[in-house]
C-alpha cells in the first residue's frame, strides 16, 4: 500500500514535470513571435478574422455534408455531423462552466505580477515569460495590460473553449469523411491552436484540457446516437433530403455560427436572459 505522504510526493513530482513540459512547449512555440511583423500579423489574423480562423472548418463541414455518393451514405454522414454539432455545443458549455470556476490567467497576462488567494493568504502567481507579437492588436492588448486594463475573459484560460469546440467539430468531420476531416483537424491544430500558443493566448495545458473534453463528449454523443437519439437523427436526416432547400438554409446558419464559435447565439441568449430578468424585476 502506498502511504498518503508518498502519494502526495508522487503527485507533486508529476505536477512539477507536467508544468515543466507545459512551460517548455509554450516557450518554444511562443518563441516564434516578436521576430517578424508580417508573420505576427498573419498569426493575429488567424485568431481574430473568422474567415481565416474558421472559414476552412466551415467549408469542410459543408463538403462532408454533401459528399455522400448514395442516399444511405448521405444520411449516415449527416447523422454524424448532426451529432457533432450537438457535441460541440455541449463541449462549449462544459469548458465555459469549468473556466468560470477556475481562475487561471492567460500566459500573456501572467507576465505581470499577479496575486491569488491561497487559503487566507495572498500568494504571487508564477510568472510566464512570453514574447509579445509585433502586430497592432497584440501590441495594443499589451499596452492595455501594462495600464491595468484586463478583460475578465483573460482570467479564465483553462480549459480552452476554442480547442474544445473546434476539435469537436473537426473530429466529427473526420468521422464523416476522413480526407476532409484531415484537412479540418490539420487547420485546427496548426493554425487555430498553434496561433493560441504563439500569441500567448493559451498554454499547452489549456489546449489539452479542451481537447480531452472534446474527445470525451464526442465519444459519448456518438455512443448515445446508437440509441433513441439515433432514431430521432435518422428521421431528421431523411427530412434533410426531402426538404433540401430548407435544410440547406438551416445548414448555412449552423456553419455561420460554427465559424464564429457560436458568438451570435451566445449574444442572443444573453439578451433573452436580460429581457427575462427585466420582466421578472418589473
Amino acid at each position: 500500500m502506498i502511504s498518503s505522504v508518498a502519494l502526495s510526493t508522487l503527485l507533486a513530482e508529476l505536477t512539477a514535470r507536467l508544468n515543466g513540459v507545459n512551460d517548455q512547449i509554450l516557450s518554444q512555440v511562443n518563441g516564434l513571435a516578436g521576430r517578424s511583423w508580417v508573420f505576427d500579423s498573419l498569426v493575429g489574423q488567424s485568431q481574430e478574422n473568422d474567415l481565416i480562423k474558421a472559414g476552412i472548418i466551415g467549408c469542410c463541414f459543408f463538403a462532408a455534408w454533401y459528399c455522400g455518393k448514395s442516399v444511405d451514405e448521405l444520411r449516415a454522414k449527416r447523422k454524424i455531423l448532426m451529432v457533432t454539432v450537438i457535441a460541440a455545443v455541449c463541449v462549449l458549455a462544459t469548458t465555459k462552466t469549468i473556466s468560470h470556476s477556475i481562475t487561471l490567467p492567460r500566459p500573456a497576462i501572467r507576465t505581470q505580477k499577479i496575486y491569488q488567494l491561497s487559503e487566507d493568504n495572498l500568494v504571487e502567481m508564477k510568472r510566464s515569460h512570453v514574447r509579445v507579437p509585433l502586430d497592432e492588436s497584440s501590441q495594443k492588448e499589451h499596452r492595455d495590460l501594462l495600464n491595468g486594463d484586463v478583460e475578465s475573459n483573460n482570467l479564465e484560460s483553462f480549459p480552452s473553449d476554442h480547442a474544445g469546440f473546434f476539435l469537436a467539430i473537426s473530429l466529427g468531420i473526420f468521422f464523416a469523411s476522413r480526407r476532409i476531416g484531415i484537412i479540418a483537424l490539420g487547420w485546427t491544430v496548426f493554425v487555430i491552436l498553434a496561433g493560441k500558443l504563439i500569441t500567448g493566448g493559451h498554454a499547452p495545458i489549456d489546449l489539452a484540457g479542451g481537447g480531452i473534453i472534446a474527445f470525451a463528449e464526442v465519444a459519448a454523443l456518438r455512443y448515445a446516437s446508437r440509441t433513441r437519439l439515433g432514431n430521432i437523427l435518422d428521421r431528421v436526416s431523411l427530412l434533410t433530403l426531402k426538404y433540401s432547400a430548407l435544410s440547406s438554409a438551416i445548414l448555412f446558419a449552423v456553419v455561420f455560427e460554427i465559424t464564429s464559435t457560436l458568438f451570435h447565439v451566445k449574444q442572443f441568449a444573453s439578451l433573452l436572459g436580460a429581457i427575462k430578468h427585466h420582466i421578472t424585476a418589473g
